[in-house]
């Protein structure tokens, strides 16, 4: 990019005899300032808009040869609608929309071109929504989203929402724009089969609890959103949160049924994170007996797993219970009182 081009850019004075003077001597020689670029290949509008030079940007776009350059991606294929949103400049990606749905109409007759912007992906499939959640931009949030109501449904290469970045990062702002305006059940994806709920429980973010509430709060009672490889359940079992625990089934009642794909209920997850409290709590629960008697894939009871553990509060707490079947045995022929002799033997042994 010739040195003047880009410092026209950055200083926003489109109006400067030396621009004007360089667009005309680059078009006599048969050259385009329009397909000069940086070396990370930014073209002049996403310098402009590295810039938030609002009216160098509405002025380039009015030329002939500008509106191509709205879908211009540099090298990592971010177009300016993506660098604006990066900048957090409610100005530059205002503007930008703008532009494109006039020369959309103006050539078309329809507005689908800015949607189709709004959706463009980068190499790693982010769009201009996924730069602005990240950033915590909430004005551009608010300003894409109200273009794009659908844009939250958007996943990137990474399997990630806007949403589950924005919970990811405690965004509760951010999060209720996006759940208000989406009702797409890929926009509370995460990567390796996670939603934004499971983040929610799982981070130690400050306004937690609070941003479960907001999750739940918005019709995300699908069963076959939690069926992954550990249920939300599961994880505030397994952390000890009782208020999350009680959260989620006050929404969603057939959480507890909820299996992992090891065969474990979120009462075998609370003793395996030596949850005790959590384990007296579903204990109880009425109408739960099942829950107590459960074996995982390996054939253990929440007893079994307990002994293996070697946890002695929980061994105590599930051995009083009268519902405890104590000669359940699992796939090795094994109850939880031999589990627990042979790990004596075995110490005594070594």
């Amino acid at each position: 990019m010739h040195p003047n081009v880009y410092r026209a850019a950055k200083s926003g004075d489109f109006q400067s005899p030396e621009f004007q003077s360089l667009i005309t001597a680059i078009s006599e020689n048969g050259e385009d300032l329009f397909h000069q670029t940086t070396p990370n290949g930014n073209n002049i509008l996403h310098v402009a808009t590295q810039h938030e030079q609002v009216n160098f940007i509405e002025n380039l776009l009015q030329h002939p040869s500008g509106p191509p350059l709205l879908w211009q991606g540099n090298s990592k294929e971010d177009t300016p609608l993506h660098i604006a949103a990066t900048m957090g400049s409610w100005k530059s990606v205002r503007v930008l929309i703008n532009m494109v749905k006039l020369h959309s109409i103006v050539e078309n007759g329809q507005v689908d071109a800015c949607r189709e912007l709004l959706r463009k992906p980068n190499l790693h499939k982010d769009t201009a929504l996924h730069y602005a959640v990240r950033g915590g931009h909430e004005s551009v949030v608010k300003l894409l989203i109200e273009e794009d109501p659908q844009l939250g449904g958007v996943t990137n290469a990474a399997d990630e929402s806007p949403l589950y970045l924005a919970t990811d990062r405690g965004h509760l702002y951010i999060m209720d724009l996006i759940l208000r305006a989406s009702v797409l059940p890929s926009s509370h994806k995460g990567p390796k089969g996670l939603t934004a709920l499971h983040v929610a429980i799982h981070r130690p973010l400050l306004g937690k609890f609070k941003a479960v509430q907001q999750l739940l709060q918005h019709d995300i009672c699908d069963i076959q959103i939690f069926r992954v490889i550990q249920s939300a359940l599961h994880i505030a079992a397994f952390l000890g949160y009782s208020l999350v625990i009680d959260e989620i089934v006050k929404f969603c009642p057939s959480a507890w049924d909820i299996i992992n794909i090891n065969g474990q209920t979120a009462l075998h997850a609370a003793v395996m994170g030596g949850e005790a409290d959590v384990v007296k709590d579903i204990l109880r629960k009425l109408n739960l007996e099942y829950l107590i008697k459960e074996q995982d894939t390996d054939g253990n009871t929440a007893l079994h797993l307990a002994a293996l553990h070697k946890d002695y509060t929980i061994i105590d707490i599930l051995a009083r219970d009268k519902r405890i079947d104590r000669f359940i045995t699992n796939n090795d022929h094994m109850t939880a009182l031999d589990i627990f002799l042979a790990h004596d033997e075995e110490c005594f042994l070594a």
